[in-house]
C-alpha cells in the first residue's frame, strides 16, 4: 500500500496525477464508445441499408403475411382458365407414325375403323452430330517457274479445326452459359463426340476475343450518343489483384471495360466528353460531371435514409424514418405519372412539397453531430440536391440505376464462379462479351448470330462494324 502524502504539495501532486489519469481514462472511454457504435452499425448492416447483397444478410428479416387466407386449397382454382400449346401445322412436323388400333375389343367384338385420327406431337430432341466438311485443296505447279500453288480456302473458313459457327459456339458456352474450359472440353465429347484439348479451347477463345475487339471499341462512341447512361462499376479480381469493371448502359446497348482504378481518371478517359445525363450512385467519382448533368439513385438513397431510421438515436432515426415517408409518398406520385393518370405538369406540381420537405430533412441531419456519418451523407446530398430531381423536370430519365446493376449482374455471377482473370486477354474477353450479350439482349437480337458475323468476317480478314448491331 502506498503512503499517504506528508504535505499539502504532496497532496496536490497527487491530485493532478489523478485528474490527468481520469481524464486519460475518459478520452479512452470516449473513443471505445464510438469504436462500439460503428462496429454496432456494421455488424446490423444488411441489404436494405448498405450496398451489401441478400446473400451477405447475417440474419434475414422475415416478411409479415398480412394477407387473409380465403379458404380455397391452394393450386389450380375451378373455371381457372388452362393454357395449352397448340399443335403445329402439318407443314411444321418433321415425322409422321401412324398407330392402328388393335383387330378386336376387349370385349371380344371387331373395331370398325373410323376416318378420323386423334393427333398427339411429341418434341424430340435428335441424334447430336457435328457436321464435318473436308476441303479438298488443288495443287499444281507452274509450267514456267516451277512454282508450286495451292488452291485458297473459301472466304470466311480458317485453317483452324473449328468452323464459324462451332467456335461462336464455345464462346457462347464460356461466356452465357458460365461453363469452365473443362467443362466445356466435357460437354463436347459427352455429346457430339468431339474430343479436343484445353489448349485449343484457350485459342478459341482467343480468336472470338480478338473478332470482337472493333466492334466493342465502337459501342461506347454510340451509347454516348444516347439521352442517358447508367453507369455502374464493380470489384473484379485480375490474378489476385482488386480491379474493376465500368459499365456504361443505354436504352439499347452496354459497354463494359475493366480497369485498375476506380477512381474519375477512368471516367474522364472514357466519357469525359459525355454531354447528357448520367444515371448513377453518389460515389465521389461522378463528382466530375455537374448535378444538373446527374440523376442520383433513389434505389440507393432508399438504403441511405433506412441507415439513417434505424440508428439509436431518436431524434436522428426521426430523420431517417420522416425521409422515408417523403420518398414514398414521391413515388407513389411517379407510379401515378407512369401509368398514365397524371400529366408531368400535376406531376411537378405535387413532387414539390415532397421536394422541400426533404430538403428540409437533409439540413436538419446536416447540423447533427460533424463526427457522425448522417452529417457527411446529408451534407453530400445538398451538395448534389438538383441531382435527385433530373428524372422530374427531363423526359425518359429513370429515377433508379437498376438498369445499370441488372446489366452488371451476369458478369458479377460470372466473376463467383471463376474468381479471376489472369491477363489483359482474360479481362478483354470477359469484358468484350459481356458487352455483345447485354447489348444483343436489349435489342432483342441473337447474340450467337452476331458472334458468327464477327468471328466469319475475322476468319475472312474483314472488320465487323458494331452498325451491325446499332444500325
Amino acid at each position: 500500500m502506498e503512503s499517504l502524502p506528508n504535505s499539502i504539495d504532496e497532496c496536490h501532486k497527487g491530485m493532478r496525477l489523478l485528474l490527468e489519469m481520469v481524464n486519460s481514462l475518459t478520452k479512452r472511454i470516449e473513443s471505445l464508445e464510438v469504436e462500439n457504435r460503428e462496429l454496432k452499425e456494421r455488424l446490423n448492416n444488411n441489404s436494405s441499408n448498405s450496398s451489401l447483397p441478400p446473400s451477405k444478410d447475417f440474419k434475414k428479416k422475415k416478411k409479415q403475411n398480412n394477407r387473409q387466407s380465403s379458404g380455397k386449397k391452394s393450386g389450380g382454382q375451378v373455371g381457372h382458365k388452362g393454357h395449352f400449346r397448340e399443335l403445329l401445322s402439318s407443314d411444321q412436323v418433321d415425322f409422321f407414325q401412324r398407330c392402328p388400333l388393335p383387330a378386336y375389343c376387349l370385349c371380344g367384338g371387331k373395331i370398325h375403323s373410323q376416318n378420323d385420327y386423334m393427333r398427339h406431337q411429341v418434341y424430340e430432341l435428335p441424334p447430336l452430330k457435328l457436321d464435318v466438311t473436308e476441303y479438298q485443296l488443288k495443287k499444281g505447279c507452274c509450267l514456267d517457274c516451277k512454282r508450286h500453288h495451292i488452291a485458297s480456302l473459301p472466304e470466311g473458313v480458317s485453317w483452324g479445326i473449328t468452323g464459324v459457327r462451332l467456335t461462336s459456339f464455345m464462346t457462347d458456352l464460356t461466356t452465357k452459359y458460365g461453363l469452365s474450359r473443362r467443362e466445356q472440353k466435357e460437354f463436347l465429347a459427352a455429346h457430339f463426340n468431339f474430343n479436343i484439348s484445353l489448349g485449343t479451347v484457350f485459342n478459341k477463345q482467343k480468336i472470338a476475343n480478338a473478332a470482337l475487339e472493333t466492334p466493342v471499341s465502337e459501342l461506347l462512341e454510340f451509347i454516348k450518343k444516347s439521352p442517358s447512361i447508367h453507369a455502374d462499376e464493380t470489384s473484379h479480381n485480375r490474378d489476385g489483384k482488386t480491379q474493376w469493371m465500368w459499365g456504361f448502359v443505354s436504352s439499347s446497348a452496354a459497354y463494359f471495360s475493366i480497369h485498375a482504378s476506380r477512381g474519375k481518371k477512368v471516367l474522364r478517359s472514357m466519357v469525359s466528353d459525355f454531354k447528357n445525363i448520367i444515371i448513377s450512385d453518389r460515389y465521389a467519382a461522378y463528382n466530375v460531371f455537374d448535378s444538373s448533368q446527374r440523376q442520383i439513385c433513389w434505389a440507393h438513397l432508399k438504403r441511405d435514409f433506412t441507415k439513417i431510421s434505424e440508428k439509436d438515436n431518436k431524434i436522428i432515426a426521426r430523420i431517417g424514418k420522416n425521409l422515408l415517408e417523403s420518398k414514398s409518398l414521391l413515388f407513389n406520385c411517379w407510379h401515378k405519372f407512369k401509368s398514365g393518370k397524371i400529366s408531368r405538369d400535376s406531376l411537378l406540381r405535387e413532387t414539390r412539397p415532397m421536394r422541400d420537405r426533404i430538403g428540409e430533412l437533409l439540413e436538419q441531419g446536416a447540423y447533427t453531430d460533424s463526427t457522425l456519418k448522417i452529417s457527411r451523407t446529408c451534407k453530400n446530398l445538398l451538395e448534389n440536391f438538383n441531382a435527385l430531381w433530373t428524372f422530374l423536370d427531363i423526359e425518359n430519365i429513370e429515377p433508379t440505376n437498376n438498369h445499370a446493376e441488372r446489366s452488371l449482374r451476369p458478369l458479377v455471377i460470372w466473376r463467383k464462379k471463376y474468381f479471376c482473370t489472369r491477363s489483359d486477354y482474360g479481362s478483354d474477353f470477359v469484358s468484350r462479351s459481356a458487352s455483345i450479350n447485354v447489348t444483343c439482349k436489349l435489342q432483342g437480337k441473337s447474340s450467337f448470330e452476331f458472334l458468327c458475323t464477327a468471328i466469319r468476317d475475322y476468319f475472312a480478314g474483314r472488320k465487323t462494324s458494331a452498325l451491325v448491331l446499332t444500325g
